[in-house]
């Protein structure tokens, strides 16, 4: 069963935010399971993902926080990404760097929507990290 907004906790959307200008494009298989939605089962689970009237709502776990949102739209090729945006609250969010966004929320929508086998993004001047 799909999750909805009441299936976690989450705040409202951020009044500060940027155009993550995602272009992607999805089969409709995957497309079905993206709208699948993701909720967290244990501690280590980070995000809570859903979808609702074209959009996939990507909220952290821990605090409800809204950090991402991609909305989606039907083609003669599948589904697309026809709008993004990330958080740019830094009180809830304090990444800056546009292009690790659209590369952590592809990895996001890949890793726990698809269930894909993909490698963790490199997080921008975090030593802990190779690059």
């Amino acid at each position: 069963m799909p999750a909805t907004r009441s299936s976690w906790k989450r705040l409202e959307a951020p009044v500060k935010r940027e155009d993550l200008a995602l272009h992607l494009l999805f089969n409709d298989a995957d497309a079905e399971k993206m709208m699948e939605s993701f909720v967290p089962h244990q501690m280590e689970d980070k995000w809570f993902i859903y979808f609702e009237e074209g959009w996939l709502w990507f909220h952290r776990s821990w605090t409800g926080a809204l950090i991402y949102a991609v909305r989606l739209d039907g083609c003669t090729a599948g589904v697309r990404v026809i709008e993004s945006w990330v958080s740019r609250d830094p009180d809830q969010y304090n990444q800056t760097d546009i292009e690790f966004d659209r590369t952590f929320v592809r990895y996001l929508i890949d890793r726990l929507l698809l269930q894909k086998t993909v490698p963790f993004p490199r997080i921008p001047n975090d030593p802990q990290r190779p690059s």
